[in-house]
């Protein structure tokens, strides 16, 4: 381990003199204590200790020049577990006297923390970093170096503080060094010529064409109750040039994942840090060590060029975010009704229910580009893009249309956008498989559609939620698919083209652990094949 400097700005906790340290608890130890960080002459950023003993880095541009600041009157030298206080900063000598060992004055989670600020400080320009039982994870993964693309940060910038990163130039020469698909411009698969971004017009194929990010880390042994997912993402402009990302994990594709990263408006281009918590479902997708990201849009043909800093995979974290915010809100209706038991969540890091009079509160919430999205069933979901800052109190109103009509020309748009369409027109009865009288309006939309669109290759899935055997659910939801086939073929709609499929209940598209979540997973969904 290479040798890393600690400068420390005095808090009030702190004693010096013929003394040595007060005698105070390590947390106490720790209190509003703040460390510049420098190693070979070069800042490297600084960690501050809060009230509750967290570290929280903030990391400057490591090419920038260490300079001693005259408040700066103790200095802690660390080189494994070795700990030596020197004091009077001498100006004329540019450098410390009064030399001692005070190894054994610090206490051990102090050194347990240092130790750790060590290890991200080295690990910080590495293309891949893992790590167990860490203060915010019980496995930490991250590839790709964390360096704004080659571009470095700007002083004091914290890429974990959710700020926007500043514009800068394009495009840039890709290091071969760097982890695959990180560091370099991609365009869509879709794109072939026509209206587009400076990153597709100043790149070519196949340099640019969109590449799987690889992440590999030593099978967990333990059980995987939560996956966070961090991506620093650069340039997604989806808004703008009508692309519809798709996101996927080993093959699955995630589109609650790319609810959140299609509302990104990064033009500058500008980068940030995206933090969404997967849903239980697909926890099983990291129990091998072994995944694969894919991000692409093969359908819409937008001009849409994007960047990926790197990837970081947070394993059952344990919730001590660095920055964090709060959101309150309220939702209703279009009549100005209080909703209850809507399903709000913010980016699946955080969700709550809403109260009797519409209220809801979402607690320490990762700060950052959030989508927060409310949902309830027979409603059309709505949701609100912004970016929640360090501390902030955030106030929100969301209205919910009831759901009207799916109809031909809404199908349609859905299909050409995105490539599936979820219908929630269509219901069945509790373990049932015939799908109920209501359900015909929407039947004959999607009859309708067919019609009109006699070439393209659907697929027709049913999904379930939850509750009941995973057996008995997926033979269910194919029983329900193959039932809506059956409908269309007495509607002499020609089914050549349409294949049933049951996936039961494992692709959700929210959390089964609330009724309004477990409503919106039993759905059916046409998706094209291509």
């Amino acid at each position: 381990m290479r040798k890393i400097i600690l400068l420390f700005t005095i808090s009030l906790y702190f004693i010096i003199g013929s003394k040595g340290y007060a005698q105070e608890s390590p947390e106490n130890f720790l209190v509003n204590t703040t460390f510049t960080c420098a190693d070979n002459g070069r800042t490297i950023g600084t960690i501050t200790f809060t009230t509750d003993g967290v570290a929280h880095h903030s990391w400057s541009d490591l090419h920038s020049t260490w300079k001693l600041e005259a408040n700066n009157d103790l200095l802690i030298l660390t080189n494994g577990t070795q700990y030596v206080e020197r004091l009077k900063w001498n100006s004329a000598s540019q450098s410390f006297s009064g030399e001692r060992d005070v190894t054994s004055q610090v206490q051990d989670g102090v050194k347990t923390v240092i130790k750790e600020v060590e290890e991200t400080i080295i690990d910080a320009n590495k293309k891949y970093f893992y790590t167990e039982n860490s203060s915010n994870a019980d496995i930490v993964v991250r590839v790709g170096d964390i360096d704004n693309l080659g571009f470095g940060w700007d002083k004091g910038f914290d890429p974990f503080c959710g700020q926007n990163t500043r514009a800068h130039s394009y495009p840039w020469t890709t290091n071969p060094k760097d982890h695959v698909g990180t560091d370099r411009i991609m365009v869509v698969s879709s794109y072939k010529s026509g209206r587009s971004d400076g990153y597709v017009t100043r790149t070519k194929r196949p340099e640019n064409n969109p590449i799987d990010i690889k992440i590999t880390f030593k099978k967990p042994t333990i059980k995987i109750e939560k996956v966070v997912i961090q991506m620093m993402l650069d340039d997604f402009q989806a808004p703008v040039w009508g692309t519809s990302f798709q996101f996927h994990v080993n093959g699955k594709r995630l589109t609650y994942v790319e609810d959140i990263i299609n509302k990104l408006r990064q033009t500058g281009p500008i980068g940030k840090l995206v933090q969404v918590g997967l849903l239980p479902e697909d926890n099983h997708l990291f129990e091998t060590g072994n995944v694969s990201i894919k991000i692409d849009d093969p359908i819409t043909g937008a001009g849409d060029g994007f960047a990926i800093d790197f990837i970081q995979l947070l394993i059952n974290p344990k919730g001590e975010y660095k920055c964090i915010g709060n959101i309150k809100g309220v939702v209703k209706d279009e009549e100005g009704n209080l909703l209850e038991n809507v399903l709000v969540s913010a980016n699946g890091l955080k969700e709550n229910l809403t109260e009797s009079n519409g209220n809801f509160s979402l607690q320490a919430v990762p700060i950052g580009v959030l989508t927060v999205t409310a949902s309830k069933s027979m409603f059309s979901s709505a949701s609100i893009n912004f970016e929640l800052k360090k501390d902030e109190n955030k106030i929100i109103e969301l209205i919910l249309k009831k759901k009207t009509l799916e109809s031909e020309d809404y199908l349609n748009k859905a299909i050409k956008e995105k490539g599936f369409v979820n219908l929630y027109g269509i219901r069945f009865d509790s373990g049932k498989d015939i799908p109920i009288s209501e359900s015909e309006e929407t039947l004959n939309e999607l009859a309708s559609f067919l019609r009109s669109n006699p070439k393209l290759k659907i697929e027709i899935i049913g999904h379930t939620d939850s509750d009941g055997d995973n057996k008995f659910n997926e033979d269910l939801s194919l029983r329900r698919a193959q039932s809506i086939i059956n409908w269309l073929k007495s509607k002499d709609v020609n089914i050549s083209n349409l294949n049933p499929s049951g996936l039961g209940e494992s692709n959700p598209v929210s959390n089964n652990n609330t009724e309004s979540g477990k409503a919106l997973n039993r759905r059916v969904e046409i998706k094209l094949i291509k």
